[in-house]
């Protein structure tokens, strides 16, 4: 993913709605009257909704994700806010690892390499971002439970030719499970299908 061209004009305003998220209810959808509800009447702070569909915690149509409603934990919101930076702004990090850590200059050069727009909302970018990287946890990542890794073929009637191998890495909160689907050939020699669940053995689980 590029760079999100959301941004926000006060930056103390988005702040204060991420600080107020944790304690407000869920609603079915975030609209504007929902932001008012939380006290934010200006028209600037409209362009907030924008940023939280940006960085993953509402869906296109202003629902609430499940990284919305993680970040409503107060102890691992820092950390899914940091996960949500760093795959929203994953061209920040590629250029630079510690992009959290960047001054807004920095950020600035950065971003107007990647957005095509204007000095004024290229600086709006920078320090949209820098305003919820301070609030995020950059430095510390959430177990995730290791479970035994399993070969399932898909029921009863499932044919060799479709295996799907679960394997889980660590990650932060909130983790990923993937599936790795594989195609086997048709054939009646088993001696092919042992070596081939052989090598997944050795070299994926």
């Amino acid at each position: 993913m590029a760079i999100p061209h959301a941004y926000v004009r006060t930056t103390t305003k988005l702040k204060e709605l991420l600080g107020k998220l944790p304690t407000a209810g869920v609603p079915e959808r975030f609209t504007l009257e929902f932001l008012k509800t939380l006290g934010f009447r200006s028209s600037n702070d409209r362009m907030a909704i924008q940023v939280l569909k940006a960085i993953g915690f509402l869906d296109s149509n202003g629902t609430p994700t499940p990284s919305y409603r993680a970040f409503r934990n107060p102890k691992e919101g820092p950390y899914i806010l940091a996960n949500a930076l760093r795959e929203s702004y994953s061209d920040l990090f590629m250029a630079d690892t510690n992009a959290d850590e960047l001054s807004i200059d920095a950020l600035k050069g950065v971003v107007a390499t990647k957005v095509d727009k204007g000095e004024s909302v290229v600086a709006d970018i920078a320090r949209t971002f820098k305003a919820m990287a301070e609030l995020a946890d950059f430095t510390q990542t959430v177990p995730v439970q290791e479970e035994a890794d399993q070969c399932v073929v898909d029921g009863p009637t499932a044919t060799p030719e479709q295996v799907e191998v679960p394997t889980r890495v660590r990650a932060s909160s909130p983790s990923f499970h993937y599936n790795i689907e594989i195609h086997l050939p048709t054939t009646t020699d088993i001696s092919v299908y042992n070596a081939i669940f052989k090598s997944l053995r050795e070299n994926l689980l």
